[in-house]
């Protein structure tokens, strides 16, 4: 029932829905989708099937299935069944951090173990299922939308919580130093991406050794911090590109490589080709388009 009411309601690749944060994306082929930076979120495959690489992990996520990330996350995707009949389709909602706090506060839970990622993949519940299928129903009923969204993104995040990934979500809200130290540790590589900065600095800041701040970072994003920043300025200036086209030299510099020919070599070794020949490979055959900066756009 709700894999027709939503694809009935999908108008392109990007639905909005009017409902605060919530999407409905729909693909009708298979595609490898741009570089994203996943801020914390869940998404809901209703037909079709997705594969994530998030750092050394692939992930492959079907029908009926959730994942949910509780940190901003660099990742690549692909759809990998999608068609004009039977064409990809999820729902996809943004968390907000203050809810899922006010949650804990009467649900706290158990403690979440710091060997705990970032982001799993789960089987949806009957019960989830249904509070996103009379979340979606509110596109019907806009003048609800106001009272009624909160109460149902509640629900939602209220059955996250009460299933297996429940000790995902709780890191977004998390008050523990384990995880808000390394939260603060990724805010500042993405604000800061193009700025040179030693591992000893960040784990100083988050209260660890470098050690221990090396392990728990790579435990919640798959990643190194310097793999980290590398990717978060590769994808930059994918994006870049492929908005200007040509200007190779002056991206490259913009999100901090000194040296052109690094930047060619580890562009290329990331996406499989050069810059100037990535981008113009990927003008011609992406049928979205880069996502908005930090804005997943196929989650």
């Amino acid at each position: 029932m709700l894999k027709e009411f939503v694809e009935e309601r999908a108008a392109g690749v990007l639905t909005t829905t009017g409902i605060p944060r919530v999407d409905i994306l729909k693909v009708t082929e298979p595609t490898e989708l741009f570089p994203e930076i996943y801020q914390p979120l869940v998404s809901l495959i209703l037909q079709g099937e997705k594969r994530l690489l998030i750092g050394s992990e692939v992930m492959n996520y079907t029908a009926g299935q959730t994942f949910i990330a509780s940190v901003a996350l660099p990742v690549i995707g692909e759809i990998v069944h999608a068609s004009a009949k039977g064409p990809y389709l999820a729902v996809r909602l943004t968390f907000d951090r203050a809810m899922i706090a006010d949650l804990l506060l009467d649900d706290p839970g158990p403690a979440v173990s710091s060997d705990t990622p970032s982001f799993c993949v789960s089987h949806a519940s009957d019960r989830l299922i249904d509070a996103w299928f009379r979340m979606l129903s509110l596109m019907e009923q806009p003048d609800e939308i106001a009272v009624m969204a909160p109460l149902l993104e509640r629900e939602i995040l209220f059955r996250l919580l009460r299933g297996p990934q429940g000790a995902v979500l709780r890191q977004v809200a998390s008050i523990d130093d384990r995880f808000s130290q390394i939260r603060n540790a990724l805010l500042r590589l993405r604000k800061d991406y193009a700025t040179t900065f030693h591992v000893d600095e960040l784990a100083s800041a988050s209260n660890m050794s470098p050690s221990a701040f090396q392990r728990r970072f790579k435990t919640s994003t798959g990643l190194s911090p310097i793999q980290y920043q590398k990717r978060i300025r590769l994808y930059e200036a994918r994006g870049m590109l492929f908005a200007r086209p040509g200007d190779v030299a002056a991206v490259a510099l913009a999100v901090g490589y000194e040296s052109l020919s690094q930047f060619t070599r580890e562009y290329a070794r990331m996406f499989g080709s050069p810059p100037a020949r990535d981008v113009r490979n990927l003008r011609a055959t992406s049928p979205v388009g880069p996502p908005g900066y930090g804005e997943p756009l196929l989650g």
